[in-house]
């Protein structure tokens, strides 16, 4: 991800590390589930060298709402900046929870790492690709 490719999560840590105000579409009650990157490419790589031909949902299915993911990144970078809320785009979706009951059962795969230590190793990368970040 780059941080200024306009998905949440490089989003809110490019501002909240940069201390400015961090932009929530709506009054953030939609929900997203996370990720991380090992845990998906530890699906991709179980899926590439099974025999499976049809498609299998990898991702996290823990949700939480986007004010919710917000204030988290707010917690751990320590940010004092404020939310701003701006209006939704119309196509956004209320919802995203994938569905890895099949993932599970063929692949024996399931996500492994917690956000909390996704979301630092992140914030830690982004830091050090913009060494000199101004405030929090």
């Amino acid at each position: 991800m780059q941080l200024n490719d306009g998905r949440v999560v490089p989003a809110f840590i490019d501002q909240s590390l940069r201390g400015e105000p961090m932009t929530v579409f709506g009054d953030g009650s939609q929900t997203r589930s996370f990720c991380y990157v090992d845990d998906l490419v530890d699906g991709l790589y179980r899926l590439a060298f099974s025999d499976e031909r049809y498609p299998v949902n990898l991702g996290n299915p823990l949700e939480m709402t986007i004010l919710e993911f917000a204030e988290r990144i707010r917690r751990i970078t320590g940010t004092t900046a404020p939310i701003k809320f701006e209006p939704l785009p119309e196509d956004d979706p209320k919802q995203r929870q994938p569905q890895i009951d099949k993932a599970k059962r063929i692949l024996g795969w399931q996500p492994k790492v917690e956000l909390e230590a996704g979301l630092r190793a992140t914030i830690e990368y982004f830091q050090k690709l913009d060494a000199p970040v101004v405030a929090r």
